[in-house]
């Protein structure tokens, strides 16, 4: 994982949401978004998961179900 493709954005998402990510393949570059309405040791945890996926490259597997990948990665 390469330290200056990704980013991280705190605002404001519905509270069930903990965080997700946004991938822009042609660039190679990753958006972490976490939730701001979370406390601050639910938002570090949100984003080293978040950071997990990128470190695994999880985005870049074609035709994997969301709810599968989450499923496997814990």
């Amino acid at each position: 994982m390469r330290s200056d493709n990704f980013r991280t954005i705190v605002l404001d998402m519905p509270l069930p949401i903990k965080g997700t990510i946004g991938y822009d393949p042609v660039e190679d570059y990753y958006t972490i978004y976490i939730n701001a309405r979370h406390s601050q040791c639910q938002q570090l945890l949100s984003y080293f998961h978040e950071l997990r996926h990128i470190e695994k490259e999880d985005l870049k597997r074609n035709n994997i179900n969301v709810g599968y990948l989450e499923t496997i990665s814990h």
